[in-house]
């Protein structure tokens, strides 16, 4: 319980802090739900159908994801069995579910979370008993999603209908200009580790390229080896020192476009050229004041002080992302592995230990994520997310995607799935993440030196994580 009350306030931390702005260096982590189409539809309630008696078999569904109306539509087509869904925003969902749920609310029967949030949701009691399901589940979707849906005692608790890999996704003309092939085996090499990431920029740079939009991209390796956690000792080995290096080295010598992700530049750089920032306009507050076409406009017109962004590291959404901001850039894509094979966001459902639905929200969950008709279906429905079921990719591996250079990109994401280490992530992991990424930062715009930065980065981890310990060899921090 001291661990979920500590996470609890860290959590509610970093959604105050969300709802004020955005994180404005470059290690920022947003990291949207495939398909969820965030602000005109998001409704803010939760007392569903007040007033009115509910059908045994009908349901209301609390989720981030607005791509559960699709799922819905079609079991009450199936099924003659009514889901009303309410859609939340993302800075206000887990604490509604704290609140709601924390009374023993009965007014939702499903609700979503991510990843990182389903240890909370576990620890809480919010989440009821999905053993039924388990051998299916664990002989049928893919591994690292089992894992993800269990509790501490093992205990199946959520079960998700996507998967969410991750890849080095890059523009294929540049690769076959600065490095004789696009082919993603050759490409890897190149993002294997962090020191070949830093030379490769030097590669990028000497041709007037980016490496990436932003040093953001890098957060993705950052659990390469060991888990952030591990006994209740923060562990902080050689891997992530190369990290912080690799992503101030990036930072300084102007290797990245500096377009921070999710940001108009960002966007703009999927689809072309963009004027060239350096880390001092940075630091001196330049800003980029420009719309996506009109930074496309200016790119496009070519001369001095222009760069193309070569690569970006994401979750499988993310590609969905590329591939409808690439414009002219259409196809120019492929995917490859990078420093370690990782995964990011996802939807996973769960039934209300309150509801009084119970069966029925079972059997909606069990339509979503366990019937392979309705995997194939949100393939083509969703046009491109990935799923959860092994059956379906397998059934599609051959499928040439034009949007990645008819690359077999379910063959690939299926392969890249089979190598995720689910034993490297804790429930620690984002308030770590962000501390770190705040320690790159100050290191970045010359701030703080690496040993300062270092040493705030354990005080605020034990701020904010009182019950883990630091070992008196972590570097930096007994010097």
């Amino acid at each position: 319980m001291k661990r979920f009350v500590a996470m609890l306030l860290a959590l509610m931390m970093v959604i105050s802090l969300a709802a004020c702005s955005n994180k404005t260096g470059d290690d920022t982590k947003d990291t949207p739900n495939s398909g969820t189409q965030q602000g005109g539809d998001s409704q803010q309630g939760g007392d569903s159908q007040q007033g009115e008696v509910k059908k045994q078999d009908d349901i209301v569904l609390w989720t981030l994801a607005a791509d559960l109306k699709q799922f819905a539509e079609r079991y009450e087509a199936e099924t003659g069995n009514h889901v009303e869904v309410v859609v939340f925003d993302s800075a206000d969902f887990s604490t509604k579910i704290m609140q709601t749920l924390g009374s023993k609310s009965k007014d939702v029967d499903v609700f979503v979370g991510e990843p990182q949030m389903l240890p909370n949701f576990f620890e809480a009691g919010f989440s009821a008993d999905l053993s039924e399901f388990d051998s299916q589940v664990k002989d049928r979707l893919v591994d690292y999603t089992y894992e993800a849906g269990c509790d501490e005692d093992g205990v199946l608790r959520a079960i998700s209908y996507q998967a969410c890999p991750g890849s080095v996704i890059y523009r294929i003309d540049l690769a076959e200009e600065v490095f004789g092939t696009s082919d993603p085996e050759e490409i890897g090499k190149h993002f294997s580790s962090f020191d070949e990431i830093r030379k490769t920029a030097d590669t990028l740079q000497a041709k007037g390229y980016s490496i990436f939009g932003d040093t953001g991209s890098l957060r993705w390796f950052s659990t390469s080896s060991n888990p952030w956690v591990k006994d209740g000792q923060l562990i902080i080995d050689q891997d992530r020192l190369d990290y912080f290096d690799c992503a101030v080295d990036l930072y300084q010598k102007n290797q990245v476009a500096f377009a921070q992700e999710w940001s108009a530049p960002w966007y703009a750089s999927m689809a072309g050229p963009l004027p060239q920032l350096t880390a001092a306009d940075v630091d001196e507050g330049t800003v980029w004041g420009m719309d996506k076409d009109e930074l496309m406009q200016q790119g496009q017109a070519g001369g001095e002080g222009i760069t193309q962004v070569f690569s970006y590291v994401m979750p499988s959404w993310g590609a969905l992302i590329v591939r409808d901001n690439a414009e002219d850039n259409m196809g120019n894509f492929g995917i490859c592995s990078g420093v370690c094979s990782f995964f990011g966001g996802g939807t996973f459902l769960t039934v209300n230990e309150y509801s009084e639905h119970k069966e029925a929200a079972k059997a909606f969950i069990e339509f979503c994520t366990l019937n392979d008709d309705t995997a194939q279906w949100w393939l083509g429905a969703s046009n491109g997310d990935v799923v959860s079921s092994k059956a379906v990719l397998e059934a599609n591996s051959d499928y040439q995607n034009p949007a990645f250079g008819n690359q077999n990109t379910y063959a690939f994401y299926l392969k890249e799935m089979e190598k995720i280490d689910y034993s490297l992530i804790t429930g620690y992991d984002d308030t770590i993440k962000d501390a770190f990424g705040n320690a790159i930062i100050s290191v970045q715009k010359g701030q703080q030196t690496k040993e300062a930065a270092m040493k705030e980065f354990y005080t605020t981890v034990i701020t904010l994580l009182p019950e883990l310990t630091i070992p008196e060899d972590a570097p930096y921090y007994a010097d």
